[in-house]
């Protein structure tokens, strides 16, 4: 699977169906799984990242894994999008991710994250230069 990246702006219609941009929902294919993420938006996962998280989350001992495990399994959703690209977001997942109207799409590596776009703006500002550069630093750039 390709590395997703890029910034989507898009809407989320009353039925709680969200659009694919082309080019990511090209890259991940049609049998997707949705899951609550980190900071409160929705992790999208191709089945294949989803097996690849599942395999890591069973290597933890219980005592370590169960919280994690409860976290990503608790709300997770297999989707297909339909012709259009379009995804069905389970109430409870846009009530956790306060997603309503306007969704901020972003390709991260092995997974889409969909946003509330305030959130989203918020998450952006508080990276900050010197935790980039730490960040990197732990990385060996």
């Amino acid at each position: 699977m390709a590395y997703l990246t890029g910034y989507y702006e898009n809407f989320v219609d009353e039925k709680g169906r969200a659009i694919l941009p082309k080019d990511l929902k090209e890259q991940m294919g049609s049998d997707l799984v949705l899951t609550r993420g980190l900071d409160d938006c929705v992790f999208v996962f191709t089945r294949d990242a989803w097996q690849e998280l599942q395999t890591k989350l069973s290597a933890m001992p219980l005592s370590k894994g169960r919280g994690i495990s409860l976290f990503f399994n608790t709300h997770k959703k297999d989707v297909n999008p339909d012709k259009q690209g379009r995804i069905q977001l389970p109430i409870k997942l846009r009530e956790i991710a306060t997603i309503e109207g306007k969704a901020v799409i972003i390709g991260n590596g092995n997974r889409v994250e969909i946003w509330n776009p305030d959130r989203f703006a918020a998450m952006e500002a508080a990276m900050d230069s010197e935790s980039i550069v730490a960040a990197m630093d732990e990385l060996g750039f």
